[in-house]
């Protein structure tokens, strides 16, 4: 009877360390996870949007100048990096258009046609697409 007892104490002792040592083990899992989905870090991280994987190339314009009677036309590629990007792009077409449409119309023959110009240009074009998303989508702009 009395062994009977020393083993079931020791049994009892057993499952208790083995239920604390658990409860320990999922209260640092839980806590890991909310801490990497509040400081955006490790398996919540953002993906990085530096580099250009893919393009997308905006249909053909044909764009008032700033000086009267030239026009442009042109056509304006867009680098991305990642694949599900494209969707994003294409749901913001039009704004992406109006928008290079906008500043190009701004520009005259003598803004546009300058070598200096063109990575100014380019880098604007990116900063006022880039406004259109809540997010850095567009990595390039090439004005082909």
């Amino acid at each position: 009877m009395e062994q009977d007892k020393k083993q079931n104490k020791k049994q009892n002792k057993k499952k208790l360390l083995a239920i604390i040592i658990f409860t320990i083990l999922v209260t640092l899992a839980v806590s890991f996870v909310i801490y990497a989905y509040v400081t955006q870090s490790y398996i919540f991280a953002e993906k990085v949007r530096d580099i250009t994987n893919y393009t997308y190339t905006l249909d053909e314009m044909v764009i008032n100048l700033n000086n009267q009677g030239r026009y442009l036309k042109t056509t304006i590629a867009l680098g991305y990096s990642l694949e599900g990007d494209l969707d994003i792009l294409l749901s913001k077409e039009v704004q992406i258009r109006d928008t290079v449409i906008s500043i190009l119309r701004s520009k005259t023959v003598e803004d546009i046609m300058a070598v200096e110009n063109t990575d100014p240009l380019k880098v604007e074009m990116e900063e006022k697409i880039n406004e259109c998303f809540d997010e850095k989508i567009v990595t390039d702009v090439y004005i082909i």
